[in-house]
């Protein structure tokens, strides 16, 4: 069996995005889950799902696409053309290719999300911040804006490697990560392994294997309340649920302007 490998410095999900959405399921995501916990904070806003618009701002594959489709009509912005190939074969959603640090749709949306740690993509504070503010100007009056950090600092603990597999059609698919804390990032290895099933032809049974270098950003609860409040200003009221979706903590900020609805 011979192996062959591309380089650490690998674009994240660049040559991986096809079997994102299988490694997370084999780690046991709930989109579904995840969506209806959120939910909470859109409920009350007096819209229905044929009028309600929201905004998942760094969409990767689209995997929360089904469940926020029963929530309202869905555009899902990500800068990466391969995540986005993913995400085009799921139905529910308009698709934008755009940067986040850049974004400017021309026109709002009653809810914007940015999910499962996308901002722990920015380099620093100074980008969270300028997204932040690029989102808010996305929200209609009364909207909300739920931003996912990729880790609460506070919830940190040291690393400890990860090694998860599933099988894809006639793939045994792996991931093993490892990580360490530089400063104020979490820098994580990943290695992808395809292996394919026996029951192929010899020439077809060539393992591929990726590896990827992501570097998160990693703040506290307070440095995410300061940017948001910086970016958004007195029209927002903002909060941290120290929960979230995921257990990672959120960033809930509500628009003061407009009346909200009860129902």
């Amino acid at each position: 069996m011979s192996s062959s490998s591309l380089p650490a410095d690998h674009s994240p999900y660049q040559a991986t995005a096809e079997w994102y959405d299988a490694i997370y399921a084999a780690r046991g995501r709930d989109c579904t889950r995840e969506i209806d916990y959120l939910s909470r904070y859109w409920m009350e806003d007096g819209r229905t799902a044929e009028s309600r618009r929201i905004l998942d701002a760094g969409c990767g594959s689209g995997a929360h696409f089904d469940a926020l489709s029963r929530h309202g009509r869905v555009t899902g912005v990500d800068r990466s053309s391969e995540m986005l190939e993913v995400a085009g074969r799921k139905p529910h959603a308009r698709l934008v290719q755009a940067d986040l640090r850049t974004l400017d749709l021309g026109s709002n949306f009653e809810v914007v999300v940015c999910l499962f740690g996308v901002c722990g993509y920015l380099a620093d504070r100074s980008e969270l911040t300028t997204v932040l503010g690029l989102l808010g100007r996305h929200l209609e009056s009364g909207g909300v804006l739920l931003l996912e950090p990729p880790l609460l600092e506070e919830r940190y603990e040291d690393p400890v490697d990860v090694h998860v597999e599933t099988r894809r059609g006639d793939l045994l698919l792996s991931r093993t990560t490892t990580a360490q804390r530089i400063g104020s990032h979490l820098e994580l290895n990943f290695e992808w392994r395809a292996h394919a099933l026996e029951g192929l032809p010899a020439r077809s049974r060539t393992d591929r294997i990726i590896r990827e270098q992501h570097r998160i950003l990693l703040l506290d609860s307070d440095a995410y309340l300061q940017a948001a409040t910086s970016a958004l200003g007195e029209r927002f009221e903002v909060r941290i649920d120290p929960e979230g979706p995921c257990g990672r903590g959120l960033l809930v900020a509500i628009s003061r302007d407009g009346v909200r609805g009860s129902g």
